[in-house]
Protein backbone atom coordinates (compact mmCIF):
# COMPACT_ATOMS: atom_id res chain seq x y z
CA UNK A 1 0.00 0.00 0.00
CA UNK A 2 2.69 2.38 0.73
CA UNK A 3 4.22 1.90 -2.12
CA UNK A 4 1.43 2.73 -4.19
CA UNK A 5 1.16 5.60 -2.06
CA UNK A 6 5.02 7.26 -2.88
CA UNK A 7 4.21 6.02 -6.41
CA UNK A 8 1.35 8.18 -6.50
CA UNK A 9 3.16 11.33 -5.01
CA UNK A 10 6.18 10.92 -6.79
CA UNK A 11 5.57 12.98 -10.19
CA UNK A 12 3.98 15.77 -7.65
CA UNK A 13 7.15 15.35 -5.48
CA UNK A 14 9.97 15.84 -8.35
CA UNK A 15 7.71 18.62 -9.81
CA UNK A 16 7.95 20.62 -6.53
CA UNK A 17 11.70 19.88 -6.33
CA UNK A 18 12.44 21.22 -9.84
CA UNK A 19 10.12 24.04 -9.23
CA UNK A 20 12.43 25.35 -6.01
CA UNK A 21 14.88 27.62 -7.36
CA UNK A 22 18.58 26.51 -5.69
CA UNK A 23 19.81 29.01 -2.73
CA UNK A 24 22.38 31.32 -3.17
CA UNK A 25 25.64 29.59 -1.90
CA UNK A 26 26.32 29.80 1.97
CA UNK A 27 23.05 31.74 2.91
CA UNK A 28 22.16 31.06 6.40
CA UNK A 29 18.62 28.94 6.54
CA UNK A 30 17.61 30.47 10.19
CA UNK A 31 15.91 33.86 9.88
CA UNK A 32 17.45 36.22 12.90
CA UNK A 33 14.37 35.90 14.86
CA UNK A 34 14.68 32.45 15.38
CA UNK A 35 18.45 32.66 16.89
CA UNK A 36 18.20 32.53 20.78
CA UNK A 37 19.26 36.41 22.19
CA UNK A 38 22.75 37.30 21.59
CA UNK A 39 23.81 34.64 19.19
CA UNK A 40 24.76 35.98 16.06
CA UNK A 41 24.89 34.86 12.50
CA UNK A 42 28.61 34.48 12.40
CA UNK A 43 30.48 34.26 15.60
CA UNK A 44 33.55 37.05 16.20
CA UNK A 45 35.80 34.17 16.67
CA UNK A 46 36.14 32.72 13.30
CA UNK A 47 37.47 33.56 10.30
CA UNK A 48 35.02 32.36 7.31
CA UNK A 49 34.81 30.48 4.30
CA UNK A 50 32.40 29.22 1.73
CA UNK A 51 34.51 26.28 0.20
CA UNK A 52 32.72 24.61 -2.64
CA UNK A 53 33.61 20.92 -2.05
CA UNK A 54 35.59 18.84 -4.54
CA UNK A 55 33.47 15.56 -4.02
CA UNK A 56 30.29 16.84 -5.02
CA UNK A 57 30.38 20.92 -6.05
CA UNK A 58 28.41 21.67 -2.93
CA UNK A 59 28.85 24.89 -1.01
CA UNK A 60 30.21 24.09 2.46
CA UNK A 61 30.18 26.84 5.78
CA UNK A 62 33.53 26.98 7.50
CA UNK A 63 34.33 28.72 9.99
CA UNK A 64 37.86 28.51 11.41
CA UNK A 65 40.44 30.22 14.58
CA UNK A 66 43.95 29.39 15.84
CA UNK A 67 45.81 29.03 12.17
CA UNK A 68 49.04 29.39 14.62
CA UNK A 69 48.58 25.95 15.97
CA UNK A 70 49.72 22.69 14.47
CA UNK A 71 47.24 20.37 15.85
CA UNK A 72 43.63 20.66 14.45
CA UNK A 73 40.11 20.09 15.92
CA UNK A 74 36.99 19.62 13.95
CA UNK A 75 33.50 20.43 15.30
CA UNK A 76 30.60 18.36 13.93
CA UNK A 77 27.26 19.59 15.33
CA UNK A 78 24.05 17.49 15.55
CA UNK A 79 20.29 18.85 14.35
CA UNK A 80 19.10 22.15 14.23
CA UNK A 81 19.03 25.51 13.01
CA UNK A 82 22.12 25.99 15.12
CA UNK A 83 24.56 24.45 12.94
CA UNK A 84 28.46 25.09 13.78
CA UNK A 85 26.93 28.20 16.39
CA UNK A 86 26.57 25.25 19.05
CA UNK A 87 29.91 24.81 19.98
CA UNK A 88 30.49 28.90 20.48
CA UNK A 89 30.95 28.71 24.44
CA UNK A 90 34.04 26.52 23.67
CA UNK A 91 35.42 28.08 19.96
CA UNK A 92 37.52 30.50 22.05
CA UNK A 93 39.18 27.93 24.86
CA UNK A 94 39.54 25.45 22.13
CA UNK A 95 41.53 28.51 20.19
CA UNK A 96 44.18 29.55 22.78
CA UNK A 97 46.10 25.87 22.25
CA UNK A 98 44.22 24.27 18.84
CA UNK A 99 43.58 24.92 15.28
CA UNK A 100 39.67 25.08 15.10
CA UNK A 101 37.43 23.71 12.19
CA UNK A 102 33.68 24.53 12.69
CA UNK A 103 31.43 23.64 9.86
CA UNK A 104 27.87 23.22 8.88
CA UNK A 105 26.80 20.31 8.30
CA UNK A 106 24.99 19.34 4.23
CA UNK A 107 21.95 21.07 4.64
CA UNK A 108 22.04 22.48 8.18
CA UNK A 109 23.12 26.06 9.03
CA UNK A 110 24.62 28.08 5.86
CA UNK A 111 25.68 24.66 3.78
CA UNK A 112 24.27 23.33 0.85
CA UNK A 113 22.29 20.11 1.32
CA UNK A 114 23.83 16.56 -0.26
CA UNK A 115 22.74 16.25 -3.89
CA UNK A 116 21.36 12.47 -3.68
CA UNK A 117 19.77 12.92 -0.06
CA UNK A 118 21.26 12.60 3.14
CA UNK A 119 23.87 9.10 3.85
CA UNK A 120 26.26 8.30 5.77
CA UNK A 121 28.66 7.55 3.09
CA UNK A 122 27.86 11.26 1.37
CA UNK A 123 29.24 12.63 4.90
CA UNK A 124 32.11 10.35 5.53
CA UNK A 125 33.43 12.10 1.72
CA UNK A 126 32.29 15.53 2.92
CA UNK A 127 34.51 15.29 6.18
CA UNK A 128 36.99 13.01 4.74
CA UNK A 129 37.91 16.38 2.15
CA UNK A 130 37.38 18.91 4.64
CA UNK A 131 39.98 16.92 6.87
CA UNK A 132 42.53 15.89 3.99
CA UNK A 133 42.28 19.74 2.75
CA UNK A 134 42.35 21.82 6.00
CA UNK A 135 43.27 20.10 8.85
CA UNK A 136 46.94 20.42 10.05
CA UNK A 137 48.66 17.11 8.60
CA UNK A 138 45.35 15.76 6.76
CA UNK A 139 44.10 14.29 10.43
CA UNK A 140 41.99 15.99 13.04
CA UNK A 141 41.11 15.32 16.44
CA UNK A 142 37.28 15.23 16.15
CA UNK A 143 34.37 16.41 18.12
CA UNK A 144 30.69 15.11 17.69
CA UNK A 145 27.58 16.13 19.40
CA UNK A 146 24.14 14.28 19.23
CA UNK A 147 23.96 13.47 14.94
CA UNK A 148 27.51 15.28 14.97
CA UNK A 149 28.29 12.62 16.91
CA UNK A 150 26.84 9.51 15.19
CA UNK A 151 28.48 11.12 12.31
CA UNK A 152 31.97 11.43 13.77
CA UNK A 153 32.02 7.80 14.95
CA UNK A 154 30.92 6.40 11.68
CA UNK A 155 33.92 8.78 10.01
CA UNK A 156 36.29 7.65 12.91
CA UNK A 157 35.18 4.20 11.60
CA UNK A 158 35.76 4.60 7.81
CA UNK A 159 38.59 6.61 7.76
CA UNK A 160 41.08 5.77 11.05
CA UNK A 161 43.76 7.77 9.67
CA UNK A 162 42.52 11.07 9.63
CA UNK A 163 41.07 11.28 13.55
CA UNK A 164 43.74 11.34 16.28
CA UNK A 165 40.95 11.54 19.35
CA UNK A 166 37.53 11.15 19.07
CA UNK A 167 35.35 12.95 21.41
CA UNK A 168 31.11 12.41 21.50
CA UNK A 169 28.51 14.47 23.20
CA UNK A 170 25.29 12.78 24.24
CA UNK A 171 25.58 10.50 20.43
CA UNK A 172 22.26 10.00 18.93
CA UNK A 173 20.36 7.07 17.16
CA UNK A 174 22.91 4.49 18.79
CA UNK A 175 20.28 1.98 19.85
CA UNK A 176 17.91 0.14 18.00
CA UNK A 177 15.56 2.39 16.05
CA UNK A 178 12.30 0.29 17.51
CA UNK A 179 13.23 1.61 20.74
CA UNK A 180 12.70 4.95 20.24
CA UNK A 181 8.89 4.74 19.50
CA UNK A 182 7.97 2.24 21.99
CA UNK A 183 6.36 3.79 24.83
CA UNK A 184 7.17 2.90 28.64
CA UNK A 185 5.87 -0.56 29.98
CA UNK A 186 2.92 -0.36 32.09
CA UNK A 187 3.56 -2.51 35.27
CA UNK A 188 0.50 -4.01 36.40
CA UNK A 189 0.93 -6.48 39.50
CA UNK A 190 -0.41 -9.75 40.36
CA UNK A 191 -2.72 -9.60 43.26
CA UNK A 192 -3.05 -13.81 43.99
CA UNK A 193 -6.73 -14.30 43.54
CA UNK A 194 -6.75 -16.00 40.10
CA UNK A 195 -10.10 -14.28 38.71
CA UNK A 196 -8.32 -10.92 39.37
CA UNK A 197 -5.05 -11.97 37.96
CA UNK A 198 -6.84 -13.69 35.05
CA UNK A 199 -8.18 -10.10 34.01
CA UNK A 200 -4.76 -8.17 34.85
CA UNK A 201 -3.06 -10.04 32.41
CA UNK A 202 -5.69 -9.26 29.75
CA UNK A 203 -4.88 -5.63 30.59
CA UNK A 204 -1.31 -5.84 30.14
CA UNK A 205 -1.65 -7.97 26.58
CA UNK A 206 -3.90 -4.93 25.83
CA UNK A 207 -2.10 -1.72 27.45
CA UNK A 208 1.46 -3.78 26.56
CA UNK A 209 1.39 -5.68 23.79
CA UNK A 210 -0.16 -3.52 21.73
CA UNK A 211 2.80 -0.87 21.61
CA UNK A 212 5.18 -3.30 21.58
CA UNK A 213 3.78 -5.12 18.67
CA UNK A 214 3.28 -1.99 16.73
CA UNK A 215 7.00 -0.93 17.88
CA UNK A 216 8.40 -4.11 17.74
CA UNK A 217 7.19 -4.93 14.16
CA UNK A 218 8.23 -2.30 11.63
CA UNK A 219 9.39 -4.31 8.89
CA UNK A 220 9.77 -3.25 4.82
CA UNK A 221 6.05 -4.07 4.45
CA UNK A 222 5.31 -1.05 6.97
CA UNK A 223 8.16 1.02 7.54
CA UNK A 224 8.37 3.49 4.94
CA UNK A 225 11.96 4.93 5.99
CA UNK A 226 13.22 1.99 4.71
CA UNK A 227 12.07 1.92 1.23
CA UNK A 228 13.31 5.20 0.77
CA UNK A 229 16.63 4.59 1.98
CA UNK A 230 16.46 2.29 -0.65
CA UNK A 231 15.50 5.07 -3.40
CA UNK A 232 17.55 7.80 -2.22
CA UNK A 233 16.03 9.99 -5.79
CA UNK A 234 12.42 9.68 -4.73
CA UNK A 235 13.37 10.52 -1.12
CA UNK A 236 15.47 13.67 -1.96
CA UNK A 237 12.38 14.51 -3.96
CA UNK A 238 10.01 13.66 -1.14
CA UNK A 239 11.71 15.16 1.78
CA UNK A 240 13.39 18.31 -0.22
CA UNK A 241 14.19 21.10 1.77
CA UNK A 242 13.46 19.06 5.49
CA UNK A 243 17.18 18.00 6.22
CA UNK A 244 16.18 17.70 9.63
CA UNK A 245 13.77 14.91 9.06
CA UNK A 246 15.69 13.52 6.26
CA UNK A 247 19.06 13.70 8.67
CA UNK A 248 16.58 12.20 12.07
CA UNK A 249 15.54 9.13 9.26
CA UNK A 250 18.85 7.98 8.31
CA UNK A 251 20.44 8.23 11.77
CA UNK A 252 18.05 5.85 13.36
CA UNK A 253 18.01 3.51 10.01
CA UNK A 254 22.24 3.56 10.84
CA UNK A 255 23.80 0.24 12.58
CA UNK A 256 27.11 1.36 14.17
CA UNK A 257 27.92 -2.45 15.49
CA UNK A 258 31.05 -2.35 13.26
CA UNK A 259 31.80 1.12 14.37
CA UNK A 260 31.55 0.88 17.68
CA UNK A 261 33.23 -2.85 18.22
CA UNK A 262 36.32 -1.67 15.65
CA UNK A 263 37.23 2.13 16.26
CA UNK A 264 40.72 2.30 17.68
CA UNK A 265 41.09 6.30 18.73
CA UNK A 266 41.25 7.08 21.84
CA UNK A 267 37.69 8.16 22.63
CA UNK A 268 36.05 10.05 25.30
CA UNK A 269 32.29 9.65 25.67
CA UNK A 270 30.47 13.28 27.67
CA UNK A 271 26.92 12.61 28.57
CA UNK A 272 24.38 14.80 30.19
CA UNK A 273 22.51 12.23 32.95
CA UNK A 274 19.40 13.59 32.60
CA UNK A 275 19.93 13.86 28.39
CA UNK A 276 15.94 12.36 26.94
CA UNK A 277 16.67 12.22 23.31
CA UNK A 278 20.36 10.06 23.66
CA UNK A 279 19.97 8.07 27.29
CA UNK A 280 23.05 8.03 29.46
CA UNK A 281 22.60 4.04 28.58
CA UNK A 282 24.10 4.63 25.07
CA UNK A 283 27.15 6.35 26.83
CA UNK A 284 27.39 3.46 29.03
CA UNK A 285 27.49 1.19 26.46
CA UNK A 286 29.33 2.51 23.94
CA UNK A 287 31.93 3.07 27.16
CA UNK A 288 32.06 -0.79 27.53
CA UNK A 289 31.91 -1.59 23.71
CA UNK A 290 34.32 0.20 22.48
CA UNK A 291 37.92 -0.45 22.36
CA UNK A 292 39.12 2.44 24.15
CA UNK A 293 36.51 4.94 25.34
CA UNK A 294 35.93 6.20 28.82
CA UNK A 295 32.69 8.27 30.17
CA UNK A 296 32.73 10.93 31.57
CA UNK A 297 28.55 12.42 32.93
CA UNK A 298 27.49 15.61 33.69
CA UNK A 299 24.49 15.79 36.24
CA UNK A 300 21.61 17.91 36.26
CA UNK A 301 22.42 18.62 32.00
CA UNK A 302 20.56 17.24 28.96
CA UNK A 303 20.65 16.82 25.80
CA UNK A 304 23.75 19.50 25.04
CA UNK A 305 25.89 20.16 27.76
CA UNK A 306 27.80 22.51 26.18
CA UNK A 307 25.12 25.25 25.66
CA UNK A 308 23.58 23.98 28.84
CA UNK A 309 26.57 23.65 31.80
CA UNK A 310 29.62 25.31 29.63
CA UNK A 311 31.40 26.00 32.86
CA UNK A 312 31.42 21.95 33.03
CA UNK A 313 31.97 20.71 29.57
CA UNK A 314 34.97 23.24 28.94
CA UNK A 315 37.22 21.49 31.33
CA UNK A 316 36.64 17.71 30.66
CA UNK A 317 36.54 18.32 27.03
CA UNK A 318 40.00 20.11 27.12
CA UNK A 319 41.10 16.99 29.23
CA UNK A 320 39.82 14.81 26.54
CA UNK A 321 42.10 16.41 23.90
CA UNK A 322 45.06 17.20 25.85
CA UNK A 323 45.13 14.67 29.06
CA UNK A 324 46.76 11.36 28.92
CA UNK A 325 44.75 8.21 27.26
CA UNK A 326 43.62 6.50 30.35
CA UNK A 327 43.11 2.27 30.38
CA UNK A 328 39.46 1.29 30.34
CA UNK A 329 37.87 0.12 33.09
CA UNK A 330 37.03 -3.82 33.65
CA UNK A 331 33.79 -4.74 31.75
CA UNK A 332 32.58 -6.30 35.58
CA UNK A 333 34.71 -5.68 38.38
CA UNK A 334 36.16 -9.04 40.21
CA UNK A 335 33.74 -9.75 43.20
CA UNK A 336 35.04 -11.98 45.53
CA UNK A 337 32.59 -12.60 48.23
CA UNK A 338 29.81 -15.41 47.26
CA UNK A 339 26.22 -13.52 48.84
CA UNK A 340 24.30 -16.79 47.85
CA UNK A 341 21.10 -16.36 46.29
CA UNK A 342 18.14 -14.33 46.44
CA UNK A 343 14.54 -13.88 45.97
CA UNK A 344 11.82 -11.10 45.61
CA UNK A 345 8.28 -10.95 46.20
CA UNK A 346 5.80 -8.55 45.53
CA UNK A 347 8.07 -5.52 46.21
CA UNK A 348 8.77 -2.11 44.22
CA UNK A 349 12.34 -1.05 43.61
CA UNK A 350 14.95 -3.91 45.24
CA UNK A 351 18.70 -3.27 44.82
CA UNK A 352 21.15 -5.82 44.04
CA UNK A 353 24.89 -5.85 43.18
CA UNK A 354 27.71 -8.20 44.25
CA UNK A 355 28.67 -11.91 43.50
CA UNK A 356 25.07 -13.53 43.83
CA UNK A 357 23.50 -17.55 43.11
CA UNK A 358 20.16 -17.44 41.56
CA UNK A 359 18.66 -14.30 41.38
CA UNK A 360 14.50 -14.83 41.86
CA UNK A 361 11.89 -12.43 41.10
CA UNK A 362 8.21 -12.73 41.35
CA UNK A 363 5.93 -9.80 41.13
CA UNK A 364 8.36 -7.48 41.62
CA UNK A 365 8.89 -4.24 39.39
CA UNK A 366 11.45 -1.61 38.87
CA UNK A 367 14.23 -4.29 40.01
CA UNK A 368 17.85 -2.69 39.29
CA UNK A 369 20.66 -5.57 39.60
CA UNK A 370 24.12 -3.28 38.59
CA UNK A 371 27.60 -4.07 38.86
CA UNK A 372 26.98 -7.83 39.31
CA UNK A 373 27.87 -11.72 38.54
CA UNK A 374 25.12 -14.24 38.88
CA UNK A 375 24.22 -17.85 38.44
CA UNK A 376 20.92 -17.55 37.07
CA UNK A 377 17.95 -14.90 36.64
CA UNK A 378 14.15 -15.98 36.77
CA UNK A 379 11.35 -13.66 36.44
CA UNK A 380 7.73 -13.97 36.54
CA UNK A 381 5.79 -10.99 35.75
CA UNK A 382 8.74 -8.25 37.12
CA UNK A 383 10.25 -6.02 35.28
CA UNK A 384 14.14 -5.31 35.91
CA UNK A 385 16.87 -3.24 34.74
CA UNK A 386 20.31 -4.87 34.64
CA UNK A 387 23.64 -2.81 33.84
CA UNK A 388 27.22 -4.42 33.61
CA UNK A 389 25.91 -7.82 34.65
CA UNK A 390 27.18 -11.09 33.74
CA UNK A 391 25.06 -14.32 34.07
CA UNK A 392 26.81 -18.03 33.83
CA UNK A 393 24.46 -20.42 34.33
CA UNK A 394 24.76 -24.45 33.55
CA UNK A 395 21.32 -24.22 31.92
CA UNK A 396 19.27 -21.30 31.24
CA UNK A 397 20.67 -18.12 32.25
CA UNK A 398 17.69 -15.48 31.95
CA UNK A 399 14.23 -17.05 32.19
CA UNK A 400 11.57 -14.28 31.84
CA UNK A 401 7.90 -14.97 32.09
CA UNK A 402 5.21 -11.98 31.31
CA UNK A 403 8.30 -9.73 32.03
CA UNK A 404 10.24 -6.79 31.11
CA UNK A 405 13.91 -6.55 31.32
CA UNK A 406 16.14 -3.61 29.97
CA UNK A 407 19.84 -4.58 29.88
CA UNK A 408 23.15 -2.36 29.20
CA UNK A 409 26.38 -4.30 28.98
CA UNK A 410 25.05 -7.82 29.78
CA UNK A 411 27.33 -11.21 29.23
CA UNK A 412 24.97 -14.22 29.20
CA UNK A 413 26.36 -17.57 29.16
CA UNK A 414 24.81 -20.85 29.22
CA UNK A 415 22.73 -23.87 27.69
CA UNK A 416 20.35 -21.19 26.76
CA UNK A 417 21.07 -17.55 26.71
CA UNK A 418 17.48 -16.04 27.16
CA UNK A 419 14.00 -18.06 27.13
CA UNK A 420 11.25 -15.60 27.56
CA UNK A 421 7.87 -16.17 28.05
CA UNK A 422 5.41 -13.33 26.82
CA UNK A 423 8.17 -10.63 27.38
CA UNK A 424 9.86 -8.01 26.38
CA UNK A 425 13.65 -8.27 26.07
CA UNK A 426 15.68 -5.14 25.23
CA UNK A 427 19.74 -5.73 25.65
CA UNK A 428 22.01 -3.31 24.40
CA UNK A 429 25.31 -4.01 24.32
CA UNK A 430 24.73 -7.45 24.83
CA UNK A 431 27.17 -10.80 24.67
CA UNK A 432 25.31 -14.14 24.39
CA UNK A 433 26.84 -17.07 24.36
CA UNK A 434 25.12 -20.16 24.11
CA UNK A 435 25.71 -24.12 23.81
CA UNK A 436 21.92 -24.84 22.45
CA UNK A 437 20.06 -21.81 21.58
CA UNK A 438 20.41 -18.10 22.13
CA UNK A 439 17.11 -17.41 22.26
CA UNK A 440 13.69 -20.17 23.24
CA UNK A 441 10.80 -18.08 22.83
CA UNK A 442 7.61 -20.21 24.20
CA UNK A 443 5.00 -17.88 23.71
CA UNK A 444 4.99 -14.34 21.82
CA UNK A 445 7.99 -11.92 23.07
CA UNK A 446 9.30 -8.68 21.78
CA UNK A 447 13.59 -9.30 21.97
CA UNK A 448 15.37 -6.04 20.93
CA UNK A 449 19.21 -6.19 20.45
CA UNK A 450 21.24 -2.90 19.93
CA UNK A 451 24.82 -2.95 19.18
CA UNK A 452 25.12 -6.97 20.37
CA UNK A 453 26.92 -9.88 19.66
CA UNK A 454 26.08 -13.30 19.63
CA UNK A 455 28.13 -17.12 19.97
CA UNK A 456 25.17 -19.67 19.27
CA UNK A 457 23.80 -21.93 16.84
CA UNK A 458 21.17 -19.46 15.32
CA UNK A 459 24.27 -16.95 14.89
CA UNK A 460 27.72 -15.99 15.68
CA UNK A 461 28.38 -12.52 15.23
CA UNK A 462 26.92 -9.12 15.77
CA UNK A 463 22.96 -8.62 16.03
CA UNK A 464 21.39 -4.93 15.73
CA UNK A 465 18.03 -6.04 15.23
CA UNK A 466 14.36 -7.39 15.88
CA UNK A 467 14.86 -10.79 16.90
CA UNK A 468 12.02 -13.26 16.29
CA UNK A 469 9.19 -13.16 18.83
CA UNK A 470 7.05 -15.97 17.63
CA UNK A 471 7.44 -19.27 19.57
CA UNK A 472 9.70 -21.96 17.75
CA UNK A 473 11.51 -19.78 15.37
CA UNK A 474 15.08 -18.88 14.16
CA UNK A 475 16.11 -16.15 12.54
Amino acid sequence: MLRHLFRALLPLALGAALAVPAAAACTDRQPAAERPAGVPARLPELLYECVTLEANGRSLWMGETGRQHDTTVLLVHGLGHMAHRDWRNVIGPLSRQFHVLAIDLPGFGASDALPDGYSFAGLDRVLDEVVSRFARGGRAHVVGHSLGGAVSLNFAHRHATRVDRLVLVDAAGILLMNLYAMPPRLAIPEVGFTPVDRLMRRMDAGFNGLSRSVAGRVDDRMDPSRWLERNPVVRNALLGPYTQVDAAVGLVQHDFSEAVFNVRAPTTLIWGRDDPVAPLRTGRLLAARMPQARLEVIPDTGHAPMTQRPAAFEPLLMQALTGPVEPRDAEVPAIDTFQGGARCDARLGARYTGRLGLVELRNCQDVVIRDAHLDALVLDNSSVLLDNVAIVADGVAVDARRSHVTATNVNVSGRVGLRTDGSTLDLAGARVTAEQRAVEVVNTSWIYFSISEMDAPELRGKVHRVWPGAPSTRP
